[in-house]
């Protein structure tokens, strides 16, 4: 006799009932097979309940997939509209954050000084030694390749400070500059004093500056701007520029200045970088490319007095003629003053030091030399106010064969006509 499906057992759902009356009919099927056995007891009504569980926790996992796919679509759209972060090398927009989204910064008016006091750019060192042109005054530090570059990789709560013999080697005009590599709640200290000897009286009102993703903040004074929360959670480098002129002192990250103090009661005398000890970070703070020079003042000011604007901010890849985006706001305030002085004509001259052969070294300062000209005119600047020409190693501004003298002759040139 054919037992039908029982309507007690039906749902609404097609796949409910489909998949309910097949069990039916399979664990009817082995009953009736069974039906012998002395043991082979079933309740049927306790095998309708067991099936329609089965079938609604089925129905259930399959609704929470379709959720959840759902909201991953959702946080996919979001991080589309967010944008993605551009790339550590590449130039940030005024007002815009390195690590992605819109942060809150004043204009970018840094001039990087003229007379080089220090410049280390690590190169040829070996990898997992100290870096030879720092001494260390606590913790530990080596030297690590990161992107096929070399960097100094401060582990937490080290300080470093230059290799220079004077004790007091801070003019009174200054500019400082490096890449750092910071991870979001990283900090690093920038001591302009010798830290081994702390705080002296002449340094005055002066405290340390805090560097962090965030901005550049003289946290013990209350003074700085911090801007928003990066959006990502990667770290990223970023270029650090400070300015001292007298009595003021200005610090910008990237393309942002957050640190303007028009009045520091005190001096800066030497140097010191460290680490800052955070909870629950193991990574150590890279730090590349450090610049220290003498000097900084307006670049029409500039003009004026000597005739020329001496650029060491227009970077280039050794050998190479191809602008770094690191260049971009040095060449954003040439084309900023070109266009605010419509009369002005300048000759790009490029110099070399006088590593390699001499040849080759003047024909790769014409290189770089058109690369800068053709770099303005992108910017709207008229062919005709423009003129490049290279001139090698054939005029050094100091002709000692120390490190700083070759950074000091490595520099682009802006010469009024």
């Amino acid at each position: 006799m054919l037992l039908l499906f029982p309507a007690a057992l039906r749902g609404s759902h097609p796949y409910y009932d489909t998949f309910l009356m097949k069990t039916y009919y399979a664990l009817l099927f082995a009953l009736l097979l069974g039906a012998t056995s002395a043991h082979a007891q079933f309740n049927l009504s306790e095998l309708g309940n067991r099936a329609k569980n089965a079938v609604n926790n089925r129905l259930n996992q399959r609704t929470d997939q379709a959720i959840n796919k759902a909201l991953d679509k959702t946080e996919g759209a979001a991080k589309n509209a967010a944008g993605t972060a551009p790339s550590a090398n590449s130039p940030a927009s005024p007002g815009t954050d390195p690590a992605g989204g819109e942060r809150t910064g004043t204009r970018y008016d840094f001039v990087p000084g003229t007379k080089v006091l220090f410049e280390d750019k690590l190169a040829g060192e070996p990898v997992g030694e100290f870096p030879a042109r720092w001494q260390l005054q606590q913790g530990s530090a080596e030297l690590v390749s990161t992107s096929g570059q070399l960097a100094i990789a401060l582990q937490k709560d080290t300080r470093i400070s230059p290799l220079i013999k004077q004790t007091n080697y801070l003019p009174a005009v200054f500019t400082l500059e490096m890449d750092v590599f910071l991870v979001p709640h990283q900090h690093m200290d920038v001591f302009f004093w010798d830290e081994r000897q702390h705080h002296q009286p002449t340094n005055g009102d002066l405290a340390a500056l805090e560097v962090t993703e965030r901005g550049i903040t003289m946290p013990d004074r209350q003074l700085g701007q911090e801007l928003p929360e990066p959006t990502s959670t990667e770290g990223h480098w970023h270029h650090v520029a400070l300015a001292f002129n007298q009595r003021s002192l200005k610090g910008y990250l990237d393309q942002n200045r957050t640190l303007n103090v028009p009045d520091v009661n005190g001096r800066p005398t030497s140097l010191t970088l460290g680490a800052r000890p955070t909870y629950g970070e193991t990574k150590p703070l890279l730090i590349r490319n450090v610049r220290l020079a003498e000097g900084g003042k307006d670049l029409y000011a500039r003009l004026m007095t000597d005739g020329r604007i001496v650029s060491h901010d227009i970077l280039f890849d050794p050998g190479q003629a191809v602008i770094k985006p690191a260049s971009q706001p040095a060449l954003d305030q040439l084309a900023s003053l070109l266009q605010s002085q419509p009369t002005l004509r300048f000759s790009v001259e490029g110099h070399t030091d006088s590593d390699g052969d001499a040849a080759a070294n003047l024909k790769l300062s014409q290189a770089r030399a058109e690369a800068v000209r053709a770099a303005l005119l992108k910017s709207g600047i008229a062919a005709d106010r423009l003129t490049a020409r290279g001139l090698g190693e054939t005029k050094p501004l100091d002709p000692s064969n120390t490190p700083a003298a070759k950074a000091q002759n490595r520099r682009v040139e802006f010469v009024k006509l």
